[in-house]
C-alpha cells in the first residue's frame, strides 16, 4: 500500500507511551493549546477527581457558548493528561460546530460515481430522506490509503445543535464519532481511526456473548487503575468484544454500593495497554460525570436505576469463556505513521473501503483537527 501523505508527515517518535501514545508531553500540550481557551470560548478546566472516591483523574472542560453540549470530559493516567483531554475535546467539537459551506453541490448520484463509496453505508437518521437524485453540499476528504481526494457530505461532519425556525428533511445522523485531535494531523487521525474501529466492536457485539478478561493476569499501566478501584471497593468486569480489525478492544463495567449503577467505558487501540487504560479510565469518567451532574445531555435515568436496581454487576453468560491479558494482541511501533499505516491497512482489508479523513485545522489556531469517516464500519448509539 502507498505510503500516504498524512503518514509521511509524521515520523516523530512518541514521547508519551504510558496510556496513551503522543508525540508531546501532556504538559506540552496543555502549554500551547491553553493561550487559545479565550478564543474557543474555554471559560474554566474543572477538576472534578474526587466528587468520585475512586481518584481516578478527570476534568471537565466549560464553554458556555457551544452549539452542542457546554461541557467536555477528560479523563487520564495523570491529571494533565486529563486536562488535555477535557481541553482537546472541546476544541474539536468548537471546530465541527463551525464547518463553512460545502465546496461542491451535487447530487448524491453524481457524486457517488465520483467518490467510489455509498452514501448509504454512512450514518444515517432512522427515517431519513435521503435519495440518488437528492442534491446536498460536500466538503473535501482524502483517502487515508493513497490519499486521493474525495468528498463527504458536509452535513454529516458538521454539528450543530441551534434551534432554527426551519424544516430540514433527516439525513445523517449527528454524531461525533470520528471527531478527533491531537498534536499533530497523523495522532489526530489515529484517535479517529480508534474511535470508529472501537464504536464498531461494539455494535458487533450487541446481543452477542463476548470473553471476560481474567483481571488477575492483567499487568502494565492498567494494573494501577484496577488496584485504584478496587481499593475504593468497586467492582470491574472487563469484556472482549469481537475486533475483525484485530485491535485490542475492550469493555469495561464498573459498579459500587456507594453509587449502585453500571458505568461503561471502551477503548481500542493497536497497544492492548492503552486500550485497556481508556477502557477503564472512561467508565470511572463516566461515573463521576453523573456524579458531577454539569453536562448538558445528563438525564435523571442512572439516578432512578440507582434506586430501583442495587444488586452489583450482573453475572457472566455461562458461555462467556475467560481470557488472559496475555492473550491479546498487541502492537508496540515507535512512530505514528507506522501505527496510521498499520490500521488503515487493516482496515481496507476489513471493508474493502477506504477510511477518508477531512481536516478541520484551521490557521488561526492551528490545532490539528480531523473527522475520520470508515464507510463499511458499524455504529452504535447507546453506548454513548
Amino acid at each position: 500500500m502507498p505510503a500516504h501523505p498524512v503518514a509521511a508527515l509524521d515520523d516523530t517518535r512518541k514521547t508519551c507511551v504510558s496510556g496513551t501514545h503522543r508525540v508531546l508531553a501532556p504538559a506540552e500540550t496543555l502549554r500551547r493549546i491553553r493561550p487559545l481557551f479565550p478564543t474557543v470560548g474555554i471559560t474554566r478546566v474543572a477538576d472534578v477527581t474526587w466528587l468520585d472516591e475512586i481518584g481516578i483523574p478527570v476534568h471537565q472542560a466549560v464553554r458556555p457558548g457551544s452549539r452542542t453540549v457546554s461541557v467536555s470530559q477528560g479523563k487520564g493516567l495523570t491529571h494533565e493528561l486529563a486536562q488535555v483531554s477535557a481541553a482537546m475535546e472541546s476544541i474539536e467539537s468548537w471546530h465541527a460546530e463551525r464547518l463553512g459551506p460545502g465546496e461542491v453541490t451535487a447530487t448524491v448520484a453524481d457524486m457517488e460515481r465520483m467518490c467510489g463509496y455509498r452514501v448509504r453505508d454512512l450514518p444515517l437518521e432512522p427515517r431519513h430522506h435521503l435519495r440518488p437524485g437528492l442534491e446536498l453540499e460536500w466538503t473535501r476528504a482524502s483517502r487515508l490509503d493513497d490519499g486521493a481526494a474525495t468528498f463527504l457530505p458536509t452535513d454529516l461532519l458538521r454539528l450543530d445543535g441551534r434551534v432554527r425556525d426551519t424544516w430540514s428533511p433527516p439525513l445523517f445522523a449527528q454524531t461525533s464519532n470520528g471527531l478527533a485531535s491531537g498534536n499533530t494531523v497523523a495522532e489526530a487521525t489515529l484517535h479517529g481511526l480508534y474511535e470508529v474501529v472501537e464504536r464498531d466492536s461494539l455494535a458487533r457485539a450487541e446481543g452477542k456473548v463476548s470473553p471476560v478478561l481474567d483481571l488477575a493476569t492483567v499487568d502494565g499501566p492498567a494494573r494501577g487503575l484496577l488496584d485504584r478501584m478496587g481499593a475504593a471497593a468497586v467492582e470491574v468486569r472487563v469484556e472482549v468484544p469481537p475486533s475483525p480489525t484485530g485491535l485490542a478492544c475492550f469493555l469495561a463495567v464498573i459498579w459500587s454500593e456507594e453509587f449502585p449503577v453500571l458505568f461503561a467505558g471502551a477503548g481500542a487501540h493497536l497497544d492492548r495497554d492503552v486500550a485497556l487504560c481508556r477502557a477503564l479510565t472512561e467508565a470511572a469518567q463516566s461515573r463521576v460525570t453523573q456524579i458531577a451532574g454539569a453536562r448538558d445531555d445528563l438525564t435523571t435515568g442512572a439516578y432512578r436505576r440507582a434506586a430501583a436496581n442495587p444488586s452489583g454487576l450482573p453475572t457472566p453468560s455461562p458461555e462467556a469463556g475467560r481470557l488472559a491479558y496475555g492473550d491479546v494482541a498487541t502492537v508496540r511501533n515507535e512512530t505514528l505513521a507506522d501505527d496510521l499505516r498499520d490500521v488503515v491497512t487493516r482496515l481496507v482489508s476489513l471493508t474493502g473501503r477506504s477510511p477518508m479523513v477531512v481536516d478541520h485545522t484551521r490557521p488561526d489556531l492551528s490545532v490539528p483537527v480531523v473527522r475520520v469517516v470508515c464507510p463499511g464500519l458499524r455504529s452504535e448509539s447507546a453506548f454513548l
